[in-house]
């Protein structure tokens, strides 16, 4: 079974968000997923709250983004599912008796610091607009490829 992953998540229904002319539905982004709709509202709820995304009820109802793609960072995204953990490393209970513990654990967990402050810069670097414009770019190529096979 799919471990959950918030933020992966969060920025799959983003993703799908981009150039979009109108709401899309929870059942729809869960499609895309593919997860329960209760899923997919729990987190439009987080993105809402962090103003990241706009939700109307009723028929025609849906969410949407709330502000421009190029204005909405992957770091903006990280925070509203509430900054998660990116690298975790399992250390062991040196319960204060090995110094060698110690030291492992130590240089663990130092690396998985300096590796989560790198994660948070690539976010704060990367918008939404960058990551539609990479996944164009990607479809792109496999359509060119599907061409390349019928002849």
């Amino acid at each position: 079974m799919k471990s959950a992953n918030p933020l992966s998540d969060a920025l799959h229904v983003m993703a799908h968000l981009v150039g979009q002319p109108g709401p899309r539905t929870s059942e729809q982004l869960a499609a895309c997923l593919p997860t329960h709709p209760v899923v997919i509202r729990r987190l439009l709820a987080q993105l809402h709250k962090a103003g990241l995304v706009h939700s109307s009820r009723g028929h025609g109802g849906g969410s949407q983004l709330a502000r421009d793609e190029a204005a909405i960072t992957l770091h903006d995204v990280y925070v509203a599912v509430g900054s998660p953990p990116l690298v975790q490393v399992g250390t062991r209970d040196s319960g204060g008796g090995c110094p060698i513990q110690q030291l492992v654990n130590q240089a663990l967990l130092d690396g998985a610091r300096e590796a989560q402050r790198l994660l948070e810069a690539r976010l704060q670097a990367s918008t939404l607009d960058q990551l539609g414009a990479d996944f164009a770019r990607h479809l792109a190529h496999h359509r060119s490829l599907e061409g390349s096979h019928e002849s």
